[in-house]
């Protein structure tokens, strides 16, 4: 019971300082007009928290492998998987961005000039840093680990949900926010389902792809 007790504190204060630092850095730190420099140095620090997280904190404190957070072997068919996930997200966009309107918001698609504005460089972290980095911290270490401390999938889901959703805010605006939060309903729900981060690399980086390298491009 002791045991069992002290790792769940362990598992609790991992997930304060994930949440705390991501909330620092994106809310706190980054300017509302942040520059490349100042995203460079935001990303810079995520990377440094997430490899203390997987090379120290989870195998030496935790006591525990990469695949505790979903990090386990890849398999082909977590390519369709995402692919298929993918367009159902697409479908759904399609439903929210009317609803979007109707109310006098706009979606993730405003955000493309603001982000043109930004270097390739820039743009090309943003995206590998989304795909990678918040996978790693929002799915696979956020969902287990609250899942271990909670005993509930739906509550770890939902918190992770959450907190993806609204660390956006500041960054994205009300509207492109709303849209997020589909975006991570879809990726917690297939975390969930499959117990991999892989197929949710999948969605996230087709996401990714377009958002930060192909849509700035259309464009010019």
């Amino acid at each position: 019971m002791t045991n069992k007790l002290s790792k769940r504190w362990i598992y609790a204060i991992g997930l304060v300082i994930v949440f705390a630092s991501e909330f620092m850095l994106r809310d706190v730190f980054l300017p509302e007009h942040a520059r490349d420099i100042h995203i460079g140095m935001a990303v810079l620090v995520e990377w440094a928290i997430l490899f203390v997280l997987l090379a120290f904190w989870i195998p030496k404190i935790e006591g525990n492998t990469l695949a505790s957070i979903g990090f386990g072997k890849f398999r082909w068919r977590y390519l369709w998987v995402g692919l298929l996930t993918y367009l159902i997200l697409l479908i759904v966009w399609i439903g929210s961005s009317f609803a979007l309107e109707a109310v006098g918001l706009k979606g993730l698609r405003s955000l493309q000039p603001m982000i043109r504005e930004y270097s390739f460089l820039t743009r090309f972290i943003l995206f590998f840093t989304g795909t990678f980095l918040e996978e790693m911290l929002y799915r696979g270490y956020a969902i287990e680990r609250l899942t271990s401390i909670t005993g509930k999938k739906w509550l770890a889901g939902l918190i992770s949900w959450a907190a993806f959703t609204f660390v956006h805010l500041k960054f994205f605006g009300l509207g492109p926010t709303l849209d997020v939060g589909v975006l991570s309903a879809g990726l917690v729900i297939l975390y969930v389902r499959e117990r991999s981060i892989w197929p949710c690399i999948v969605v996230h980086g087709i996401n990714g792809v377009y958002g930060f390298l192909i849509g700035p491009l259309l464009m010019l």
